[in-house]
């Protein structure tokens, strides 16, 4: 009987915003669980198919709101509710303060509600997305390079008189190479670059004498 009355207490301490009825249902065990999620910051999962209700206040009979898709928010307190049921006290990121109660909080971890930013492999990929193109445009400066070839590389655009190396830093490389006959001993040497995209570059001697476009070639 004393060691039920000492956890008991105990719980109390561990939750003062909860009166000793709420925290008696519980074992110390199951407080510190619930307690642990305090702090941390969880997200709505994309295509949950039922939304997740928030109160405006810690009651059911509170007025509801459903939180969006991928909208995060931050469990900052657990409080006693109506009816003695705990309730998370959360704000999202829009600032916004809502209760949800612990025990469906619970059963929606990992479905529904998920610990980590679904977008953030997304921003991980752009972020180093970004990095690799302001690493390539400090490169390109730096080439003793014509300043409209410079230009025309930064925007991945190819320019008249690059050579085929500067038209690979600004397109990459083609998807074929057309190597045109010469005519005569004394003719200069023409290859074709054909893109994806459909345009088609023209190369005397290795430099681009000639840009034609998806469009311009059917005309």
């Amino acid at each position: 009987m004393k060691v039920t009355k000492s956890l008991t207490l105990l719980a109390v301490f561990l939750i003062p915003s909860m009166t000793a009825s709420a925290a008696s249902r519980f074992t110390t065990k199951q407080i510190e669980v619930m307690q642990g999620y305090v702090g941390k910051t969880y997200w709505i999962a994309p295509g949950s198919e039922k939304g997740l209700v928030f109160y405006s206040a810690p009651s059911r009979e509170a007025a509801s709101f459903s939180a969006e898709v991928k909208e995060s928010f931050q469990i900052t307190d657990m409080v006693k509710g109506s009816s003695e049921s705990l309730y998370y006290e959360v704000r999202f990121a829009s600032e916004r303060k809502g209760y949800i109660n612990v025990n469906t909080f619970l059963d929606e971890l990992n479905s529904t509600v998920v610990a980590q930013d679904p977008d953030s492999g997304q921003k991980r990929k752009s972020t180093r997305e970004t990095e690799a193109e302001k690493k390539r445009a400090e490169w390109i400066r730096t080439q003793p390079w014509p300043e409209h070839v410079k230009e025309a590389a930064l925007k991945r655009q190819a320019a008249l008189g690059m050579n085929t190396g500067e038209v690979k830093v600004a397109l990459g490389k083609p998807s074929r190479i057309i190597k045109l006959k010469s005519v005569g001993r004394q003719s200069a040497r023409e290859e074709q670059w054909v893109y994806p995209g459909g345009s088609v570059l023209t190369f005397t001697n290795g430099v681009l004498t000639l840009i034609q476009t998806s469009g311009a070639k059917n005309e």
